[in-house]
């Protein structure tokens, strides 16, 4: 309903990829939006036995325990975890992504990547320091974005603008 105040984001299986080669690297994704505002949050990781939850101005919380991102402000100290995607039927695309992961790689002490909710995860609790990705939808962004925001995180698009939902959700019939 476009008219309603809130809106429910799920994403069933993020990580399908990961999650159809038997891989522990996916997880469950559920985010509430207040018009255009993510305001509520939950991801449940379940190889792993986590759940990860949050709430506008309640903090972010692992397993009912209180989670902070890193503190550490420099990337060449950092893990940081890119997810990428071929396209096949955009080659230029995958070029500018495989460009930007270059220059990503030259700055950050490590790469890691499961290309999934997993990374986003892990900066939430402040064991990688950045997580970045072009290709992504409403329901991939969120619940992660309560989270990370809720533990000390800052959640921008890959260009650093604020998240733009309310273009999303009048598009999400094309998705």
């Amino acid at each position: 309903d476009n008219g309603s105040r809130y809106t429910w984001v799920v994403d069933p299986i993020d990580g399908t990829s990961n999650f159809a080669a038997g891989l522990p690297q996916y997880g469950i994704m559920l985010g509430l939006l207040d018009h255009d505002t993510p305001v509520a949050g939950g991801i449940a990781l379940p190889a792993f036995g986590e759940l990860y939850v949050a709430t506008k101005g309640a903090g972010a919380w692992c397993n009912g325990q209180k989670i902070r991102v890193s503190h550490e402000t420099d990337l060449a100290n950092s893990l940081v975890a890119y997810g990428i995607d071929g396209h096949p039927e955009d080659p230029a695309r995958t070029k500018r992504e495989a460009e930007l992961l270059g220059a990503i790689i030259l700055s950050i002490r490590n790469l890691r990547s499961s290309n999934s909710v997993v990374d986003q995860a892990m900066v939430a609790k402040g064991a990688y320091g950045a997580c970045a990705n072009q290709t992504s939808k409403i329901w991939d962004n969120v619940a992660q974005q309560i989270i990370i925001e809720e533990a000390g995180g800052v959640y921008t698009d890959i260009a650093g603008n604020s998240m733009d939902y309310h273009n999303a959700l009048n598009r999400s019939h094309e998705n």
